[in-house]
């Protein structure tokens, strides 16, 4: 006979612990990432950058709330750079389709800072290595969560590769690191996406656990015996 009581329900609560802790998923595939984060906000920057030229920033820049930054670089004339809109106009932006984009320049590093409550976050990424010299690169993420993603896979042209993630806590901050060469972003997207807390996911579990119990012990309980007619006896 199964049963259960107060002891067992306390021995299964650290199970319940383990397999509710916070966790991020990777998504390769933007359509699929989108059905699982719901509307979102799109940064496609558009309007920034003048036709067949770019537009550079010697400071973060701040795009509908998203915070863009790279490492200063130093240049040959003293200044630095960190990053750059580059046109659709230039030959190998072009080469991922038309639309202009977020360029690290000349770095392989954005450093992105996003609002309160954003539990998604998903973009195009490109390398400029891809169209100069033929080869494919990669990416490596790096989450406010502490989560980090190595191997990201970054086609060439005219294939435009997509990293995204959904967290089941907010992501404050994403690092975005490319391998060889120049990183390139586009449709940098978002969204505060509502995912159980880990905390919950427990008390519910708890809360199963306990009908469970009470369940078992309700139906293991002998029934009630009444007198069938006015001439049985009670039981004892």
């Amino acid at each position: 006979m199964l049963r259960l009581n107060l002891k067992s329900l306390l021995i299964l609560m650290p199970l319940l612990s383990l397999t509710s802790r916070a966790s991020v998923i990777e998504f390769t595939d933007r359509t699929a990432w989108l059905a699982a984060a719901g509307p979102v906000t799109n940064i496609d920057f558009e309007g920034i950058a003048p036709a067949g030229g770019l537009t550079t920033f010697q400071a973060p820049v701040t795009i509908s709330g998203v915070q863009f930054s790279g490492p200063w670089t130093s240049q040959p004339s003293g200044s630095g750079i960190t990053e750059s809109v580059v046109s659709a106009g230039l030959d190998y932006v072009n080469a991922w389709g038309s639309g202009d984009k977020l360029q690290s320049g000349p770095g392989v590093e954005f450093d992105i800072t996003l609002p309160a409550g954003v539990s998604a976050v998903g973009s195009d990424i490109m390398i400029t290595s891809t169209f100069f010299f033929g080869t494919n690169g990669g990416y490596t993420a790096t989450l406010s969560t502490g989560d980090t993603f190595t191997g990201i896979f970054s086609s060439g042209p005219p294939t435009r590769s997509f990293v995204g993630f959904i967290s089941t806590t907010p992501i404050t901050s994403i690092k975005l690191v490319s391998n060889p060469s120049l990183a390139m972003i586009d449709n940098f997207a978002f969204s505060a996406v509502t995912v159980p807390e880990p905390g919950s996911i427990a008390l519910c579990g708890v809360g199963i656990l306990a009908l469970l119990v009470i369940t078992l012990r309700v139906r293991h309980v002998p029934a009630m015996q009444y007198p069938s007619s006015k001439d049985d006896t009670w039981p004892a």
